[in-house]
Protein backbone atom coordinates (compact mmCIF):
# COMPACT_ATOMS: atom_id res chain seq x y z
CA UNK A 1 0.00 0.00 0.00
CA UNK A 2 1.50 3.67 -1.26
CA UNK A 3 1.07 6.94 0.75
CA UNK A 4 1.36 10.54 -0.10
CA UNK A 5 3.98 11.91 2.25
CA UNK A 6 4.74 15.86 1.03
CA UNK A 7 3.40 14.90 -2.51
CA UNK A 8 5.77 11.90 -3.40
CA UNK A 9 4.08 8.79 -3.66
CA UNK A 10 6.12 6.20 -1.26
CA UNK A 11 5.29 2.76 0.01
CA UNK A 12 3.95 2.38 3.62
CA UNK A 13 6.52 0.61 4.98
CA UNK A 14 9.55 2.99 3.53
CA UNK A 15 7.89 6.32 4.39
CA UNK A 16 9.93 7.87 7.10
CA UNK A 17 9.55 11.26 9.44
CA UNK A 18 12.16 12.48 11.49
CA UNK A 19 11.84 11.99 15.36
CA UNK A 20 12.20 15.41 15.99
CA UNK A 21 8.68 15.97 14.24
CA UNK A 22 5.90 17.69 16.16
CA UNK A 23 3.08 15.49 15.11
CA UNK A 24 5.09 12.37 16.46
CA UNK A 25 6.25 13.82 19.83
CA UNK A 26 3.15 16.41 20.76
CA UNK A 27 0.08 15.10 17.80
CA UNK A 28 0.68 18.17 16.50
CA UNK A 29 -1.29 17.68 13.89
CA UNK A 30 -4.55 17.68 12.49
CA UNK A 31 -6.58 15.24 9.97
CA UNK A 32 -9.90 15.10 7.77
CA UNK A 33 -11.35 11.71 7.02
CA UNK A 34 -13.52 11.56 3.29
CA UNK A 35 -14.60 8.80 1.18
CA UNK A 36 -13.59 8.20 -2.07
CA UNK A 37 -16.65 6.38 -4.28
CA UNK A 38 -16.16 5.10 -7.80
CA UNK A 39 -13.07 7.28 -8.18
CA UNK A 40 -14.38 10.23 -6.70
CA UNK A 41 -13.88 12.22 -3.29
CA UNK A 42 -17.22 12.50 -1.86
CA UNK A 43 -18.08 16.11 -0.69
CA UNK A 44 -14.52 17.05 -1.41
CA UNK A 45 -14.87 20.67 -1.52
CA UNK A 46 -16.64 20.48 2.17
CA UNK A 47 -13.97 18.47 3.39
CA UNK A 48 -11.64 21.05 1.96
CA UNK A 49 -12.99 23.94 3.81
CA UNK A 50 -13.05 22.05 6.79
CA UNK A 51 -9.51 21.13 6.71
CA UNK A 52 -8.92 24.59 6.39
CA UNK A 53 -10.89 25.83 9.41
CA UNK A 54 -9.41 23.00 11.21
CA UNK A 55 -5.15 24.28 10.04
CA UNK A 56 -6.43 27.73 11.31
CA UNK A 57 -7.86 26.67 14.58
CA UNK A 58 -4.09 25.02 15.36
CA UNK A 59 -2.51 28.41 13.84
CA UNK A 60 -1.08 26.84 11.35
CA UNK A 61 0.42 28.39 8.47
CA UNK A 62 -1.13 27.18 5.09
CA UNK A 63 0.81 27.30 2.10
CA UNK A 64 -0.17 29.15 -0.52
CA UNK A 65 -0.47 25.80 -2.58
CA UNK A 66 -3.12 24.13 -0.51
CA UNK A 67 -5.72 25.01 -2.61
CA UNK A 68 -8.81 23.27 -3.39
CA UNK A 69 -7.49 22.15 -6.85
CA UNK A 70 -3.88 20.86 -4.83
CA UNK A 71 -6.20 19.12 -2.17
CA UNK A 72 -8.58 16.53 -4.77
CA UNK A 73 -5.13 16.24 -7.11
CA UNK A 74 -2.97 14.87 -4.20
CA UNK A 75 -5.86 12.66 -3.17
CA UNK A 76 -6.51 11.44 -7.11
CA UNK A 77 -2.65 10.77 -7.24
CA UNK A 78 -2.55 8.31 -4.36
CA UNK A 79 -5.79 6.88 -5.44
CA UNK A 80 -4.35 6.33 -9.09
CA UNK A 81 -1.18 5.17 -7.57
CA UNK A 82 -2.91 2.08 -5.30
CA UNK A 83 -5.54 1.59 -8.19
CA UNK A 84 -8.21 2.34 -5.42
CA UNK A 85 -11.77 3.08 -6.72
CA UNK A 86 -13.74 3.00 -3.50
CA UNK A 87 -12.40 3.63 0.13
CA UNK A 88 -11.80 5.54 3.32
CA UNK A 89 -8.94 8.78 2.65
CA UNK A 90 -7.25 10.08 5.63
CA UNK A 91 -5.34 13.53 4.91
CA UNK A 92 -3.21 14.63 7.98
CA UNK A 93 -1.60 17.87 7.97
CA UNK A 94 0.94 18.69 10.74
CA UNK A 95 4.14 21.22 11.23
CA UNK A 96 7.54 19.95 10.38
CA UNK A 97 10.16 19.98 13.38
CA UNK A 98 11.57 24.05 12.68
CA UNK A 99 12.03 25.43 16.40
CA UNK A 100 10.19 28.57 15.92
CA UNK A 101 6.68 27.17 16.37
CA UNK A 102 5.58 30.49 14.48
CA UNK A 103 8.00 29.85 11.20
CA UNK A 104 7.41 26.19 11.24
CA UNK A 105 6.16 24.83 7.73
CA UNK A 106 3.20 22.55 6.78
CA UNK A 107 3.64 18.89 5.68
CA UNK A 108 0.88 16.46 5.05
CA UNK A 109 -0.09 13.25 4.78
CA UNK A 110 -2.59 10.97 3.00
CA UNK A 111 -3.31 7.45 2.54
CA UNK A 112 -6.14 5.52 1.73
CA UNK A 113 -7.42 1.91 2.38
CA UNK A 114 -9.22 0.05 -0.40
CA UNK A 115 -13.18 -1.09 -0.04
CA UNK A 116 -15.18 -3.22 -2.17
CA UNK A 117 -17.93 -1.39 -1.71
CA UNK A 118 -19.29 2.75 -1.88
CA UNK A 119 -19.99 2.89 1.87
CA UNK A 120 -19.96 -0.16 4.58
CA UNK A 121 -22.35 -1.26 6.66
CA UNK A 122 -20.71 -3.10 9.46
CA UNK A 123 -22.99 -5.33 9.97
CA UNK A 124 -22.22 -7.97 12.94
CA UNK A 125 -22.47 -8.86 16.57
CA UNK A 126 -21.89 -5.01 16.98
CA UNK A 127 -22.03 -4.80 21.55
CA UNK A 128 -21.29 -1.25 22.69
CA UNK A 129 -20.87 0.18 26.20
CA UNK A 130 -20.51 3.67 27.71
CA UNK A 131 -16.79 4.46 28.77
CA UNK A 132 -16.43 6.27 32.10
CA UNK A 133 -13.31 6.59 32.60
CA UNK A 134 -12.39 9.66 30.48
CA UNK A 135 -14.55 12.75 29.72
CA UNK A 136 -14.92 14.78 26.75
CA UNK A 137 -13.80 18.22 26.60
CA UNK A 138 -16.67 20.34 24.84
CA UNK A 139 -14.32 23.20 24.46
CA UNK A 140 -13.81 24.88 20.81
CA UNK A 141 -10.78 23.45 19.97
CA UNK A 142 -11.54 20.21 21.68
CA UNK A 143 -14.22 19.59 18.21
CA UNK A 144 -11.20 19.57 15.64
CA UNK A 145 -9.80 15.79 14.54
CA UNK A 146 -6.94 15.68 16.04
CA UNK A 147 -4.59 13.38 18.22
CA UNK A 148 -6.04 12.53 21.57
CA UNK A 149 -3.96 10.56 23.54
CA UNK A 150 -6.60 9.65 26.36
CA UNK A 151 -8.75 7.97 23.67
CA UNK A 152 -5.44 5.68 23.56
CA UNK A 153 -6.82 4.25 26.66
CA UNK A 154 -10.06 4.29 25.66
CA UNK A 155 -9.03 1.66 22.77
CA UNK A 156 -7.36 -0.53 24.94
CA UNK A 157 -10.78 -1.34 27.13
CA UNK A 158 -12.43 -1.80 23.88
CA UNK A 159 -9.86 -4.28 22.83
CA UNK A 160 -9.90 -5.64 26.26
CA UNK A 161 -13.68 -6.15 25.94
CA UNK A 162 -14.42 -7.13 23.12
CA UNK A 163 -16.74 -4.12 22.09
CA UNK A 164 -17.20 -3.37 18.85
CA UNK A 165 -17.02 0.41 19.79
CA UNK A 166 -17.67 2.47 23.46
CA UNK A 167 -19.59 5.90 24.19
CA UNK A 168 -17.82 8.87 25.24
CA UNK A 169 -19.55 11.11 27.62
CA UNK A 170 -18.63 14.68 28.25
CA UNK A 171 -18.02 16.17 31.70
CA UNK A 172 -21.96 16.59 32.58
CA UNK A 173 -22.15 12.93 31.94
CA UNK A 174 -24.10 13.26 28.33
CA UNK A 175 -23.06 10.88 25.58
CA UNK A 176 -20.98 13.11 23.53
CA UNK A 177 -20.30 10.55 20.50
CA UNK A 178 -18.17 7.11 20.18
CA UNK A 179 -15.24 6.22 20.28
CA UNK A 180 -15.17 5.43 16.54
CA UNK A 181 -17.82 8.09 15.70
CA UNK A 182 -20.74 10.01 15.55
CA UNK A 183 -23.97 7.74 17.96
CA UNK A 184 -27.36 8.01 16.35
CA UNK A 185 -30.25 6.80 18.85
CA UNK A 186 -33.63 5.57 16.48
CA UNK A 187 -36.93 5.06 18.24
CA UNK A 188 -40.03 5.11 15.52
CA UNK A 189 -39.32 7.63 12.85
CA UNK A 190 -37.05 9.56 15.42
CA UNK A 191 -33.60 10.02 15.22
CA UNK A 192 -31.97 11.55 18.01
CA UNK A 193 -27.95 12.66 18.18
CA UNK A 194 -25.77 14.52 20.92
CA UNK A 195 -25.58 18.06 19.47
CA UNK A 196 -22.37 19.84 18.59
CA UNK A 197 -22.34 21.18 21.87
CA UNK A 198 -22.11 18.33 23.77
CA UNK A 199 -18.47 17.35 22.39
CA UNK A 200 -19.48 16.29 18.67
CA UNK A 201 -15.97 16.72 16.55
CA UNK A 202 -17.03 18.83 13.42
CA UNK A 203 -17.83 16.32 11.01
CA UNK A 204 -18.14 16.66 6.75
CA UNK A 205 -20.41 13.44 6.57
CA UNK A 206 -22.20 14.13 9.91
CA UNK A 207 -23.74 17.55 8.75
CA UNK A 208 -24.67 15.80 5.48
CA UNK A 209 -26.04 13.27 6.41
CA UNK A 210 -28.86 14.71 8.46
CA UNK A 211 -29.21 17.44 6.20
CA UNK A 212 -30.04 14.65 3.88
CA UNK A 213 -32.69 12.84 5.84
CA UNK A 214 -34.47 15.66 7.45
CA UNK A 215 -34.65 16.80 3.85
CA UNK A 216 -36.12 13.18 3.09
CA UNK A 217 -38.90 13.57 5.38
CA UNK A 218 -38.90 9.58 6.34
CA UNK A 219 -37.24 10.31 9.59
CA UNK A 220 -36.15 12.74 11.10
CA UNK A 221 -33.43 14.19 13.24
CA UNK A 222 -32.94 15.79 16.20
CA UNK A 223 -29.86 17.20 18.02
CA UNK A 224 -30.58 17.40 21.74
CA UNK A 225 -28.90 16.35 24.65
CA UNK A 226 -28.48 12.92 25.84
CA UNK A 227 -27.95 10.85 28.83
CA UNK A 228 -26.71 7.03 28.05
CA UNK A 229 -29.47 5.27 29.88
CA UNK A 230 -31.64 6.48 27.16
CA UNK A 231 -29.67 3.70 24.66
CA UNK A 232 -31.76 0.70 26.92
CA UNK A 233 -34.94 2.77 26.00
CA UNK A 234 -33.78 2.87 22.12
CA UNK A 235 -35.26 0.34 18.86
CA UNK A 236 -31.93 0.95 17.13
CA UNK A 237 -28.35 2.26 17.63
CA UNK A 238 -26.20 3.10 15.07
CA UNK A 239 -22.54 4.81 14.66
CA UNK A 240 -21.87 6.92 11.69
CA UNK A 241 -17.91 6.65 10.88
CA UNK A 242 -16.12 8.81 8.97
CA UNK A 243 -15.04 8.15 6.10
CA UNK A 244 -16.35 4.52 6.55
CA UNK A 245 -20.27 4.04 6.77
CA UNK A 246 -22.36 2.84 9.72
CA UNK A 247 -21.96 0.44 12.30
CA UNK A 248 -24.85 -1.17 13.28
CA UNK A 249 -25.24 -1.59 17.29
CA UNK A 250 -26.60 -4.82 18.06
CA UNK A 251 -26.62 -5.02 21.73
CA UNK A 252 -25.41 -2.61 24.86
CA UNK A 253 -25.89 -4.99 28.26
CA UNK A 254 -28.76 -6.98 28.28
CA UNK A 255 -30.45 -4.96 25.98
CA UNK A 256 -30.68 -6.11 22.25
CA UNK A 257 -31.68 -4.10 19.02
CA UNK A 258 -33.34 -4.67 15.72
CA UNK A 259 -31.74 -3.52 12.36
CA UNK A 260 -34.40 -2.76 10.27
CA UNK A 261 -34.92 1.14 10.17
CA UNK A 262 -30.72 1.96 10.19
CA UNK A 263 -30.73 -0.39 7.00
CA UNK A 264 -33.34 1.97 5.40
CA UNK A 265 -31.71 4.71 6.87
CA UNK A 266 -27.85 3.31 5.42
CA UNK A 267 -29.41 5.13 1.77
CA UNK A 268 -29.01 8.70 2.99
CA UNK A 269 -24.92 8.07 2.52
Amino acid sequence: MKINLGGVIVEKANAEIGIQNRAFRNGDAVKEILRFVNGEIIDWEDHYFNLMASMRIYRMNIPLDFTPEFFQEQINLLAEANQTKSGKVEFFAFRNDEEDYLKASINYLISIENSENDWEFLQAENEIDVYKDYAINTAFYSLVNTYRPEENIAEIYRLENDYADIILLNANKKMARSLRGNIFVVNGETIRTPKKEEGVITSVLRNNFITKINKAEEFKVEEVEIFPFEIQKAEEVFILIDGVGILPITKNRKKEYTLNKTKSIFKYL
